[in-house]
């Protein structure tokens, strides 16, 4: 069950990581949360200098960023400034909201991890998933945010002008605060997929016992582990449901900034190739695409994670249903009361709804990506006909 010593300063660090943004402390060594009072006053006075500095931040940028000769991109720039100051703003004022529900949730949810550590004797740690969460977190995102800010504008550091270096910056680090929480989203619905691949892991233990027995003309009454999985696995079910449920807005406008920045960008490039065949390809402007580029396959990354992830979950929570089946096929026939059980934990199952939506108005599945690809191919359409009709 002992991880190795690497791996859990590993883990340390990304949760830290993290949890930082909250209006909590998350203690490294017990993975518990604490309410301090100081970190309530962080919070605030970090929203309070937000809503006074992020304006200005935006509207230098847009300003120093100005094409007369592009209407398109001025609108999508502004936009997409407007968006990153709303978002930041309204997810941070619900965080202090809703401080005292992620506090009782996010421990609940380190509880049940731990107890299941206990009864299957394995780390969390041990799940290749649950690694790379943490490879994202410390390296793909940090390097990733580097080399798009390397290559940002190709000339914005040279142009001399302090006021736009450190409003560039700012940027890049508020865009790096949407990432910490769409992170936020992605490492709690991991947790408990894995708890969930966890309890089905006992439950199968539990049916491979019913057969070898079954095979020596032994009895075996798994009942009470079979009701106290099922019980975890009702209760993961519901830290999920809950933990979605409080998290339904920023998870809506994550999806929105994502559809908006993957159209935004490929605009984008598509609009530096187009003046770059008109007056001719320069090595300079290859470090200039590169941006967009880079940003472009990052939001891909992105979207297909938040949406690959709730995904897998609800797969491995409806493998529950047919792990009771397979405990039920193995059963003893004469003991009555044992099928009567099952019977009942199988119908309790199949009412039960395991697929994560976002304030009930879409389902968090594979089909929603497919969805968004087909409609973010007609809008791209149409910005490019009015770019073609605005050069004719």
């Amino acid at each position: 069950m002992q991880a190795p010593r690497w791996l859990i300063v590993v883990e340390s660090i990304a949760l830290k990581f993290v949890f930082a943004f909250l209006p909590l402390t998350f203690d490294r060594n017990t993975k518990r949360f604490q309410k301090r009072t100081k970190d309530l006053i962080i919070s605030v006075v970090f929203l309070l200098l937000f809503a006074v500095l992020g304006p200005i931040v935006c509207v230098v940028l847009f300003t120093m960023n100005f094409n007369a000769d592009n209407q398109i991109t001025n609108v999508l720039s502004a936009f997409q400034f407007a968006f990153i100051y709303l978002f930041i703003l309204i997810v941070q004022i619900m965080f202090l909201w809703k401080k005292e529900t992620l506090y009782k949730l996010l421990n609940e949810m380190f509880d049940l991890g731990h107890v299941l550590e206990t009864v299957l004797s394995r780390s969390m740690t041990e799940f290749s998933v649950y690694r790379w969460i943490f490879f994202k977190i410390l390296i793909l995102d940090i390097v990733t945010q580097l080399f798009s800010l390397y290559t940002f504008e190709g000339d914005t550091f040279a142009r001399g002008n302090d006021m736009l270096t450190v409003s560039s910056l700012f940027l890049y680090g508020l865009m790096y605060y949407i990432t910490i929480v769409e992170n936020f989203i992605l490492l709690g619905l991991v947790i408990c997929g894995v708890m969930q691949v966890m309890i089905n892991a006992v439950v199968k233990q539990l049916a491979r016992c019913q057969i070898r027995s079954k095979q020596q003309s032994m009895v075996v009454t798994p009942s009470q582990g079979l009701v106290q999985m099922y019980m975890l696995h009702c209760r993961n079910v519901d830290i999920v449901q809950k933990f979605m449920d409080t998290l339904n807005f920023p998870t809506l406008m994550l999806t929105g900034w994502y559809f908006f920045m993957i159209i935004y960008s490929v605009y984008y490039m598509y609009v530096v190739a187009f003046m770059a065949c008109q007056r001719g390809i320069k090595l300079d402007e290859i470090k200039a695409y590169m941006n967009p580029l880079v940003f472009f396959l990052y939001q891909c990354i992105q979207l297909y994670l938040i949406v690959l992830v709730p995904s897998v979950y609800t797969d491995q929570a409806k493998k529950m249903m047919r792990l009771l089946n397979l405990v039920g096929a193995n059963q003893d026939q004469h003991r009555l009361d044992q099928e009567r059980l099952i019977e009942l934990l199988m119908v309790d199952c199949m009412q039960r709804n395991y697929s994560i939506s976002n304030y009930g108005m879409y389902a968090m599945n594979r089909a929603l990506l497919f969805g968004m690809i087909a409609t973010m191919t007609s809008y791209l359409i149409i910005l490019i006909q009015f770019h073609i009709q605005e050069y004719e």
